[in-house]
């Protein structure tokens, strides 16, 4: 089995221990997930998230990201023989080049440096004067960013198709548009908007692999098959609709912690693509995330961090 922590999770397993009660906790979880053959995963966008706050100005922010890095770099990194390893779980564009296409492409190896800075900054790895620690860690950030803006720009291109053309995030608020807020609301209740948002992420792994399709009905049967596996992830994007279509202005703004829904889909993502067949479980708090794997008929795929310490004998 291998279990994905989420970012909550690691801050929630640190929060108000002193570096003596994490290292035993710690060592605890390692031993406990050895005897069962547990493997915990190195997930690169909680990495990613918590590298982004390595810096941070708010003293426990800081405080708790760094301590949240070292606790996931640590039980996740094999070390033998002087080499150290990992079992990462990717993040959402290469899963979807793997897919479909069977390819990586890019986004590995610039994950691979997410995850290399990350070992540098617990320690495991030297710091050199030409590493630039603070302008990768700013690069992380804005990859972060990146991930969610490439969503929102979908959601933003379909607010002008309806709006002649113009962004109005509130398009459906007030009485005017109460018609239209009510067929908007039930497309999306039917699932028609979830089968257009698969479009689009197909859409996006075509364009980042290079590769060319036709939209005929094989191109159709990917869709559905698709929303079939991934049909958690679609669920949560039906979060973001929803506030769409209740007129929710705050969404305008990509740091409105809304759109940390998107960093949550990529760990959808990486907990049901298991082309090995192995057993994957994420771990997380958010009852929303709980939800839409219950919802989409993947129960016990996602668990909370009590279910995850009873896994492991640490109640």
């Amino acid at each position: 089995m291998r279990i994905i922590l989420d970012t909550n999770i690691y801050r929630n397993l640190i929060r108000d221990k002193t570096p003596e009660e994490i290292e035993a906790l710690q060592k605890e979880i390692i031993d406990a997930a050895k005897a069962k053959s547990i493997i915990i995963t190195f997930p690169i966008i909680p990495a990613m998230e918590l590298i982004n706050h390595y810096n941070d100005a708010h003293p426990i922010e800081k405080d708790e990201c760094r301590k949240g890095l070292t606790l996931l770099v640590n039980l996740s990194t094999e070390k033998a023989n002087n080499n150290l390893h990992v079992k990462f779980t990717p993040p959402m564009d290469v899963i979807l080049g793997n897919y479909l296409f069977g390819k990586e492409e890019d986004f590995l190896e610039m994950y691979s440096e997410a995850i290399t800075l990350a070992q540098k900054l617990v320690g495991n790895y030297p710091i050199s004067s030409e590493d630039n620690i603070d302008d990768a860690i700013e690069a992380v950030g804005d990859q972060l960013d990146f991930e969610k803006e490439m969503i929102r720009q979908n959601y933003e291109n379909y607010i002008k198709s309806i709006n002649e053309g113009n962004v109005d995030w509130a398009y459906f608020e007030g009485k005017v548009k109460k018609e239209q807020r009510r067929k908007f609301l039930a497309s999306l209740r039917k699932g028609e908007l979830s089968f257009l948002v698969a479009q689009s992420m197909i859409d996006r792994a075509y364009f980042n692999a290079k590769e060319t399709y036709q939209k005929d009905e094989g191109f159709f049967r990917t869709v559905v098959k698709f929303m079939k596996d991934f049909c958690p992830a679609l669920v949560m994007n039906e979060l973001l609709l929803d506030n769409i279509g209740n007129g929710v202005i705050a969404i305008s703004d990509l740091k409105d912690k809304r759109w940390n829904t998107i960093l949550d889909i990529s760990l959808i993502f990486g907990t049901l693509y298991n082309p090995q067949g192995e057993d994957v479980v994420l771990v997380t708090e958010d009852q929303n995330i709980i939800d839409s794997f219950n919802k989409c008929g993947f129960d016990g795929k996602a668990i909370k961090l009590t279910d995850f310490l009873a896994l492991l004998g640490l109640e």
